[in-house]
């Protein structure tokens, strides 16, 4: 048992110290693994890091670039830019989502999907892609702009499980 632990402890150390250490970040922190749902592998990566470091398989206590992570996604980076829908003051406002597209009443289609508009329909609590590279100006609130604004359940898993985590142990 204890050398399945330690054989678990050596990847998931190698794992985040890779992760956290080496792989790039945009200027304000975030780790940029992947163009397509951004936030949601840092978000992942930060989840998986902090179940690990409970779990005693890690070196070194890697709650601060978890938080990072987590704390960029709501909106403590230099845009003051909360990428979860309604938190904060300044979100997204187009998610590349075809239902919020749509009005209360009234047609339903691809000329409303394809508004510049704002959604009508607000997704509290969805989390968008994120930027796109390595530069966090490369977000754009675009519905059209399906890898920076989709929001898919996936999204949202690790992140809130992250973030459940850190609340937890506060």
């Amino acid at each position: 048992s204890s050398g399945i632990n330690a054989e678990y402890g050596d990847r998931s150390d190698q794992f985040c110290t890779t992760i956290f250490n080496r792989k790039p970040k945009t200027q304000d922190g975030l780790v940029f693994i992947q163009q397509w749902g951004s936030l949601r592998h840092a978000s992942n990566v930060a989840f998986a890091c902090l179940f690990a470091k409970d779990k005693g398989l890690l070196r070194n206590d890697v709650t601060y670039q978890a938080k990072r992570q987590i704390n960029y996604i709501l909106g403590d980076n230099s845009r003051n830019f909360s990428y979860l829908i309604g938190f904060g003051n300044k979100y997204p406002l187009r998610p590349h989502h075809g239902s919020s597209s749509c009005p209360s009443t009234g047609p339903c289609g691809w000329n409303e999907f394809n508004s510049a508009e704002p959604n009508p329909q607000v997704l509290k609590g969805a989390l968008v892609g994120g930027p796109k590279s390595a530069d966090d100006s490369s977000y754009v609130d675009s519905r059209q702009d399906y890898i920076t604004n989709e929001v898919t359940t996936d999204y949202n898993a690790g992140f809130q499980s992250a973030l459940a985590y850190l609340v937890a142990n506060e």
